[in-house]
């Protein structure tokens, strides 16, 4: 137990050091975005494309573990979206925000750096294949419906343009796909690329983890506490619950792979889940809201987690 404390404790504290810096405007708003960018443009797509082309495919492709993460965040999102909209009498696309919550944590910040930090590089395999899971379906589904809601002229045509067009920019996406044709090919990084993409990586994690907690100063939680709690609770506690029991009692998956998958559907709220709500102009504060409450509680949620999953 205490060598969980001191993985988590110092993970979480980079976190909280990144929105003091905020909260004091140690950095100003120009300089948090800058640490964003390199985080999201340069650190964690090297550190994907790194892990990628030293990952075996047969691992990557593992159709149990695939169908299991996709079934069980497709199960919570159709439950947390129904459920949500009967009892707070929202519309569709604003339900849709619920689902979205319930299932799309942050991973790509979070889950990478406290896996690996946890269980080694290797680890981080399946939250990779989940990242990619979460930014290629659940991602577009939420646009989709939350588009279908709005019945704007030309939607599907615009939505469909957008969603290619955003995956095909993202440097997530094309570090990952990336790194799996290298290792499919098989030859391998010359030494000062290597050694390149090695520096980045080593930057992701403490990076990623500061700009996170900038990112939480002017988060508010003023108006739609039932809904900010009932996001959180289906977040850290339901999709967790839902993902294990897929991967431990429906599908044959390896045990340390249900054990970080675990882990990644325990992280709070996304903030892609704020991106899309704030493109729409649809349930954009109670987003907000979900992504703060959801962050704070997890420092409690992801260490009890990791004691019982130890």
């Amino acid at each position: 137990m205490q060598a969980i404390f001191d993985t988590v404790l110092p993970f979480f504290a980079l976190i909280f050091c990144g929105y003091g810096a905020g909260r004091l405007r140690v950095l100003s708003e120009a300089s948090i975005a800058g640490v964003n960018a390199f985080v999201f443009y340069f650190a964690l797509p090297a550190f994907l494309f790194e892990l990628m082309v030293t990952a075996p495919l047969d691992e990557v492709f593992n159709g149990s573990f695939i169908a299991a993460y996709l079934g069980s965040g497709l199960a919570v999102f159709a439950v947390a979206a129904v459920l949500g909209r009967f009892m707070f009498e929202v519309r569709a696309g604003e339900a849709a925000l619920l689902g979205a919550a319930a299932v799309l944590g942050n991973t790509g910040y979070m889950g990478l750096p406290l896996v690996s930090a946890t269980f080694g590089d290797g680890a981080a395999i399946p939250v990779v294949i989940g990242l990619t899971l979460e930014a290629t379906v659940l991602i577009p589904l939420t646009m989709a419906l939350v588009e279908a809601s709005k019945g704007s002229d030309g939607g599907w045509a615009r939505l469909v343009g957008s969603v290619a067009g955003s995956l095909g920019r993202n440097p997530i996406i094309i570090a990952i796909f990336s790194g799996a044709l290298v290792s499919a090919v098989g030859l391998g990084l010359p030494t000062p690329i290597a050694n390149f993409t090695g520096l980045l990586s080593d930057a992701a994690g403490p990076c990623a983890l500061f700009a996170l907690g900038a990112t939480l100063v002017g988060r508010s939680i003023s108006t739609g506490i039932g809904e900010i709690s009932y996001m959180t609770l289906f977040k850290l506690l339901v999709h967790p619950l839902a993902i294990w029991f897929a991967t431990t009692r429906i599908f044959d998956v390896d045990p340390l792979w249900s054990t970080t998958a675990t882990l990644a559907a325990a992280l709070p709220v996304a903030a892609n889940v704020f991106i899309v709500a704030r493109q729409y102009d649809t349930y954009v504060e109670r987003v907000s809201g979900a992504i703060l409450v959801s962050t704070t509680v997890s420092v409690i949620t992801v260490s009890a987690l990791l004691v019982i999953l130890n």
